[in-house]
């Protein structure tokens, strides 16, 4: 079952998606020099050939140049070279030995030959798999033999996308102006309240909050509203603070989009840059009043935000800023059960709700109704917007007009899509197998939590009894929504993107609201979205999701190696069931509420275990900068990467002549990656999880069968010593 949290707005671009300072993590400064030589010879005997001296000495200076900036780097990134960063293996030359950087060497001529495919701003295994995925759903929407629902629906948003001469010739900004021109109109506070009330503001404007319904986290039977702060334009309130270099091009990024068009409607240059001030200095303050990502993503979050209201509460919270009405037209307000997740936040809008910022709230409004339909009208527009995005994320090309076509109805139309895409690909045997291994994995952390010799007899049988309770949901759902009420025609039968765009989000907004107080149904899915290339673990249902999109690639095969699948697929399986376990899912019992089910002692040698990670990644330097890398930010994931490669390990050690180096290889290849340094920035700000050449060198070391299968000793790159190692479980 998907759980809608109704919002209208387009995201177009993106904005995005532990050691001892000792161990160097790199090859000796010599080897470094003599790598660095023998590219420069290489580069004078091939300009030598082509007849050409000048060549010879800029393949010379060539050369210089990069040893030079791969010595900053190997002085500046600790404990290894971020070789993730596009460039640094092609480019400089990087080639450590494989007991100094497990990471770039065992990835090495893949790294040296990978290229960004156009529009991407990364590659790697995901990305492969994933170009694999679009190809196959491709075929699929655009098969015109294919019949019933689903083929069609999909097959008629595609063409709806991809029909410019339709796109043009609509008024589109004439739609635009309908929708900002009661904005423009209002004069005072009464007037904006009442227009925050309407259904005009809750379906094509912005309402200043973002409510939507999900699992209570206490009670995980019964829906609750979820009543969420106000969106901002630089996504992280900590940016309003102290603008990080990610900050920066994000700004950037929509700043530009906003005068693109806000011009489009009619705007002039001066009416533009006061709009956007006024934006921005309302933006300022409410920010002040916003939990950051890095507050959300902590641990003490799910307590944080677990603020139960009633309606007669959340008025007298409300004094000003009319939240009660807004919930009545969402048809919201009926709910028996309202949660606020940041009652600072409502105290600010309320503080903030006043005829001094009026003109900041209109500004932030019109800014957002008008930015959201960058990529829906005409081509000219969506043209600006790849060329902002290019800039944005440092690519020079961008993916074709169907790639874009179809990850727009991939996305909009998930359900549909993932209906045709496991009908067609995914098999009754391969959900067998999965669902073996998931058992096996199970089985592991049974033995592993029986025998763990710092829980207590009390908590031992309640972890073991929340392991017993996980729910398996293995790559397809057996029951899905209804989505028949969703009716797509074609645009020869009158209909248009904007109006399909519109129906797909009123299906989605009258389904949330049907299930308002209801019990819940757990036989349904949390999500439909089956041709991710992902993996979950849902701690307020207490399921894992292991989904048709990643079995594929590099993670599994029916034809792989019992090393290959253990290595890829299995390591994957056993990092989700981990999270049952992590800072975050440690605070939620069997059922998918928050609970206290530990003893207080064992709790904090639990969290103790955990700050010891948190300093084990923050220890690093990841950029080139020198700033260390935010431990806190990543450490649920970590936990759960460590785990998972452990979990695989011990079903590894089960079987007579397991080959250790290929699972650690399988292991290393489902990690492989480059991406664009803007993207890197992006991740390093406010991804969950650790960079990817982390993930594989931060985790292998932690497990002797490592250092065996490589023979590694100390004073290697890869060696942590036993006392260092910092593994939760």
């Amino acid at each position: 079952m998907r759980i809608v949290a109704f919002k209208r707005k387009i995201a177009f671009l993106l904005t995005a998606v532990m050691l001892a300072g000792a161990i160097s993590g790199c090859q000796p400064a010599q080897l470094e020099a003599l790598h660095a030589y023998a590219e420069s010879i290489r580069q004078l005997q091939a300009a030598e050939e082509q007849g050409s001296h000048e060549e010879a000495l800029n393949g010379s200076e060539a050369a210089q140049e990069a040893e030079d900036e791969l010595a900053l780097r190997m002085e500046a990134e600790k404990p290894w070279v971020n070789s993730m960063l596009i460039g640094t293996v092609k480019e400089l030359g990087y080639a450590p030995d494989i007991k100094d950087d497990f990471y770039a060497a065992a990835n090495a001529e893949w790294l040296k030959a990978a290229e960004l495919e156009p529009g991407h701003v990364r590659a790697g295994s995901f990305d492969e798999l994933g170009t694999v995925r679009r190809d196959e759903l491709m075929a699929l929407m655009t098969d015109d033999s294919l019949e019933g629902e689903d083929a069609e629906k999909c097959r008629n948003l595609y063409n709806l996308w991809l029909d410019w001469d339709a796109r043009n010739s609509f008024d589109n900004i004439g739609e635009i102006k309908k929708h900002i021109e009661p904005v423009e109109a209002i004069n005072d506070m009464d007037e904006l309240s009442s227009y925050l009330s309407s259904e005009e503001c809750w379906y094509y404007g912005n309402c200043l909050s973002s409510p939507g319904i999900d699992l209570d986290n206490k009670d995980s039977d019964k829906y609750s509203v979820f009543m969420h702060a106000t969106e901002l334009t630089l996504g992280d309130p900590a940016e309003y603070e102290a603008l990080t270099e990610n900050g920066k091009r994000t700004k950037e990024a929509a700043d530009e989009t906003s005068r693109y068009m806000l011009g489009r409607a009619g705007y002039n240059a001066d009416e533009i840059e006061s709009l956007l001030q006024a934006k921005y200095d309302f933006e300022a303050k409410l920010a002040a009043f916003e939990m950051s990502v890095q507050e959300w993503n902590s641990p003490s979050a799910i307590e944080l935000t677990y603020n139960p209201v009633t309606l007669e509460e959340l008025s007298e919270l409300s004094p000003a800023y009319p939240f009660t009405e807004i919930l009545e037209t969402a048809g919201y307000a009926k709910s028996q059960y309202l949660n606020l997740p940041e009652p600072e936040w409502l105290k600010g809008l309320n503080e903030l709700y006043t005829e001094e910022s009026l003109e900041g709230i209109k500004a932030y409004i019109i800014d957002d109704i008008v930015t959201g339909y960058i990529g829906l009208i005409d081509e000219e527009a969506y043209r600006k917007a790849q060329e902002i995005s290019m800039k944005r994320n440092g690519i020079s090309e961008v993916s074709s007009d169907e790639e874009l076509a179809y990850n727009f109805t991939a996305t909009r139309l998930s359900a549909s899509v993932s209906r045709m895409f496991t009908e067609k690909y995914m098999t009754e045997e391969i959900k067998e197998e999965i669902e073996s291994i998931i058992g096996d994995a199970t089985d592991y952390y049974r033995r592993m939590l029986s025998d763990v010799d710092w829980l207590s007899d009390e908590t031992r049988e309640k972890a073991v009894g929340k392991l017993d309770k996980i729910g398996v949901k293995a790559v397809y759902p057996d029951k899905w929504v209804d989505e028949s009420a969703i009716v797509i025609l074609s645009g020869k039968e009158g209909e248009t993107l904007l109006s399909a765009v519109d129906k797909i989000d009123r299906f989605n907004h009258e389904y949330s609201t049907s299930l308002v107080n209801t019990e819940v149904d757990h036989s349904y899915w949390m999500s439909e979205d089956v041709t991710q290339i992902n993996s979950f673990y849902y701690p307020n249902t207490n399921e894992i999701y292991i989904i048709a999109g990643i079995l594929g690639g590099d993670f599994y095969r029916s034809d792989m190696s019992i090393e290959e699948k253990l290595g890829g697929i299995g390591t994957v399986i056993g990092h989700e069931l981990s999270h049952a376990f992590d800072t975050r899912g440690a605070q939620f019992d069997g059922d998918g509420n928050v609970a206290d089910w530990w003893t207080e002692e064992d709790y904090n040698t639990f969290q103790k275990r955990a700050d010891r990670l948190i300093s084990y990644m923050g220890s690093m330097t990841v950029d080139g900068s020198g700033k260390n890398y935010n431990g806190a930010l990543v450490q649920t994931e970590t936990i759960a990467d460590m785990a998972g490669l452990k979990c695989m390990l011990a079903l590894a050690s089960q079987i007579d002549g397991f080959d250790y180096d290929k699972f650690f290889r399988s292991y290393a290849r489902t990690w492989k990656t480059i991406a664009t340094k803007e993207y890197v920035d992006y991740l390093i700000a406010a991804d969950v999880h650790a960079l990817e050449y982390l993930r594989v060198n931060a985790i292998v070391q932690q497990f002797e069968e490592f250092y065996d299968t490589y023979g590694i000793t100390e004073g290697d790159g890869m060696y942590l010593a036993p006392e260092d190692r910092v593994a939760v479980w």
